[in-house]
C-alpha cells in the first residue's frame, strides 16, 4: 500500500477533490500494479474528535491510499519507472494540482487483516470490506529488533479492546518498506459507523483500559505516534467542511 498525507488549502475542496476524483486517482489506478485507490478526509470536526493523536507533522486533511497487487510487483525498477513516467506526463500536460503539498507519504506491506466477530470474510477479503471511514494508527517499537513484542501487544490486548468497540469493523496491519522505519507499526481500522461516533467510543474504551493496566502498552513496547480519524470521500460529493 502507498499512504499519502495531503494537505490543501480549504478554499479548493470542490475543485481539487473534483480532480483527483476524475483525473488524479483514474490514471493511477489503471497502472499495472495497483488494485484500487481510496480517498479519505478529516473534517474539522474530526480533527477536534477525542481521541485524536497528532504527529509532528499535524492532522492533514485529505488521505489517500493505493493498494497494490497488480501484474506488477510494486517494488520492481519497472512500476517504480511507470510511477515516474505517468507524472511526467501529467504535469507536462498541466494536469497536476499545484496548491497545497504531500505531508507524508510512505509504501507499506501488508502483514495482517482482521474482522471483528461476526464478519466472515477470509483474512484477504479484510482490506477490500466496505467501510464508512479509518482510522490511522501509527507507532514504534524501541528498536526493529523488539518490534515483535509490539505486534504481539496490539494481537492479544489492543486489537482484541478495538475490535470490540461497535463500529471498528476490521484492522489491516502493515510494516514500512523503508529499512530506515523497519521499527514502525501501522494500523488501518476500518469503521462501519460514523467516524467521529467511533472515535467518542474508543475515547471512552481506552479510559477504561487505562483503569485495567491493557493500555497502554505495559513496558513501553509500543508508543502511539498518530491516531488519526478519516471519513472516506464519496466521489463528486464533497460536501465537508476541512478548515
Amino acid at each position: 500500500m502507498l499512504l499519502a498525507f495531503l494537505d490543501i488549502p480549504a478554499e479548493y475542496t470542490q475543485e481539487y477533490n473534483r480532480w483527483y476524483d476524475l483525473d488524479h486517482l483514474p490514471e493511477h489506478v489503471a497502472k499495472a500494479d495497483v488494485v484500487a485507490g481510496r480517498r479519505y478526509v478529516a473534517t474539522v470536526a474530526l480533527r477536534d474528535a477525542p481521541g485524536v493523536v497528532a504527529p509532528e507533522w499535524g492532522h492533514p486533511p485529505y488521505a489517500t491510499t493505493y493498494l497494490f497487487g497488480g501484474s506488477l510487483p510494486f517494488t520492481s525498477a519497472e512500476a517504480a519507472a511507470g510511477w515516474r513516467e505517468k507524472d511526467r506526463t501529467i504535469i507536462k500536460a498541466g494536469r497536476f494540482w499545484r496548491e497545497g503539498r504531500g505531508v507524508f507519504t510512505g509504501r507499506w506491506h501488508l502483514e495482517h487483516a482482521r474482522a471483528r466477530s461476526g464478519c466472515l470474510v477470509s483474512e484477504e477479503a479484510v482490506p477490500h470490506l466496505a467501510h464508512r471511514g479509518m482510522v490511522v494508527a501509527l507507532g514504534r517499537a524501541p528498536s526493529p529488533e523488539r518490534r515483535d513484542e509490539a505486534v504481539s501487544w496490539w494481537d492479544g490486548t489492543h486489537l482484541v479492546d478495538l475490535l470490540a468497540v461497535p463500529g471498528v469493523l476490521g484492522a489491516l496491519r502493515f510494516r514500512s518498506e523503508d529499512p530506515a522505519q523497519a521499527n514502525l507499526v501501522l494500523h488501518l481500522l476500518l469503521c462501519d459507523d460514523v467516524t467521529a461516533d467511533v472515535m467518542v467510543r474508543i475515547d471512552d474504551a481506552l479510559r477504561y483500559h487505562r483503569a485495567q493496566g491493557r493500555f497502554p502498552a505495559h513496558g513501553g513496547v509500543y508508543e502511539p505516534m498518530a491516531f488519526l480519524p478519516y471519513d472516506r470521500i464519496v466521489p463528486l460529493d464533497y460536501d465537508f467542511e476541512v478548515g
